[in-house]
C-alpha cells in the first residue's frame, strides 16, 4: 500500500483519487472488491476520511428498506461489511492487522472464543446523529495510542481501546509513523 500511495503521486493526490473513486459514481460498494477502498485512507494519513466514507454508504447503502443492501449478499459479503465497518474495526486480509473508524455505536464488547478474555471498542463523546465520527484522540488500556491501526492481539488478549470523537478530522493516527504496515516499508 506504500509503494501504490507513492506511485499515483503521494498522500494528497491517492486521497483526491480515492475520494473521486467514491464520489463519482465509479465505484458500486455492493461490489466487494469495493470495501477495502472506503478504508484505504488510512494509509496516506487520512484515517477520519474512511470514517466519513464509512458513514456515507451506511445508511445510504446499507439499511433497513426493501433496497437497504447495495448487492447480493451471497456468502454474507454484505452483512460483513456493515458489521465489522460498524464495529469500527476493519480487518486487512492476510494480515493480522484492523484499520481503526470509530464503532457506530457507544461501546462494543466482543468475547474471545479463544480466550475467554473481552475487546472492548468505547467512544467518548459518541453521538447517535453521527456527528461525532472522526477520532480525536485514543488510549489502548490507558495509554496513549496514536496507530490508526491495530494488531488481531487486541482481540485474543482483550483490552479497552477508547476513542474521543470530535466533530472534525484531527492529526490522530496521521503521522507516518502510525499508518499501517506495508510490505514495501519492511513490515
Amino acid at each position: 500500500m506504500a509503494t501504490l500511495v507513492t506511485m499515483l503521486g503521494g498522500p494528497q493526490t491517492f486521497v483526491n483519487r480515492l475520494s473521486y473513486l467514491h464520489t463519482s459514481g465509479l465505484l458500486h460498494v455492493g461490489d466487494e472488491q469495493a470495501f477495502l477502498p472506503v478504508f484505504q485512507f488510512h494509509y496516506a494519513g487520512r484515517p477520519g476520511l474512511s470514517a466519513y466514507f464509512s458513514h456515507f454508504y451506511i445508511p445510504s447503502q446499507f439499511n433497513d428498506t426493501t433496497a437497504g443492501i447495495a448487492g447480493n449478499d451471497d456468502s454474507g459479503a454484505m452483512g460483513s461489511f456493515t458489521t465489522l465497518s460498524m464495529i469500527g474495526l476493519w480487518p486487512i486480509s492476510g494480515q493480522n492487522v484492523y484499520l481503526i473508524t470509530p464503532p457506530y455505536f457507544p461501546e462494543v464488547n466482543i468475547t474471545s472464543r479463544q480466550t475467554g478474555k473481552v475487546a472492548t471498542i468505547r467512544n467518548v463523546n459518541f453521538d447517535a446523529a453521527y456527528e461525532n465520527i472522526y477520532i480525536q484522540s485514543a488510549t489502548l488500556n490507558g495509554v496513549p495510542y496514536t496507530k490508526n491501526w491495530i494488531m488481531h492481539d487486541f482481540w485474543l488478549e482483550g483490552g479497552v481501546l477508547e476513542l474521543t470523537l470530535g466533530r472534525n478530522e484531527s492529526a490522530w493516527g496521521t503521522a507516518n509513523k502510525d499508518l499501517p504496515p506495508s510490505s514495501s516499508t519492511s513490515w
